[in-house]
């Protein structure tokens, strides 16, 4: 089998097949399998450009921008494609540390990246005391004799 290469794409369609690729030619070839395997993943990263990535949940693809999801923006190839699903509508990076309900990337506006939220002052560190401003007066060097 010297020369030949055999592929297959995750996602191009559902009946199982190879593609087969020679100097001669191409084939593609259908598989009869007893029964499909059970998918892996509901959720994978499929394509990433320099203005987000798209993300294939399910059977619907959706792009992520890195302007509405900065936190992506300085990832790596690496850490974006490593992809959890705890359930069906949450997403985890765990690379990133990053928690998305997947109906959030449908309609970001309805997810706003900035806290209505007031801080509760009885949680935050007592600042410290600030430098007086009043001129002190200082004592006076004093020589003594001995």
């Amino acid at each position: 089998m010297c020369g030949y290469r055999f592929y297959f794409f995750s996602r191009e369609e559902t009946r199982p097949h190879v593609h087969v690729q020679h100097a001669t030619g191409e084939a593609k070839f259908w598989m009869k399998s007893g029964r499909l395997g059970t998918p892996i993943s509901g959720a994978e990263v499929t394509n990433v450009s320099t203005n987000g990535f798209w993300l294939l949940v399910d059977d619907r693809e959706r792009f992520v921008a890195f302007e509405q999801f900065s936190w992506f923006a300085d990832a790596t190839i690496r850490q974006l494609t490593r992809l959890e699903r705890p359930s069906p509508h949450h997403l985890y990076w765990p690379d990133l540390d990053v928690d998305l309900a997947v109906d959030s990337i449908d309609r970001p506006e309805a997810y706003p990246l900035v806290s209505q939220a007031r801080p509760n002052k009885r949680l935050q560190q007592p600042k410290a005391p600030r430098a007086s401003r009043k001129t002190v007066a200082r004592p006076s060097a004093r020589r003594l004799n001995r």
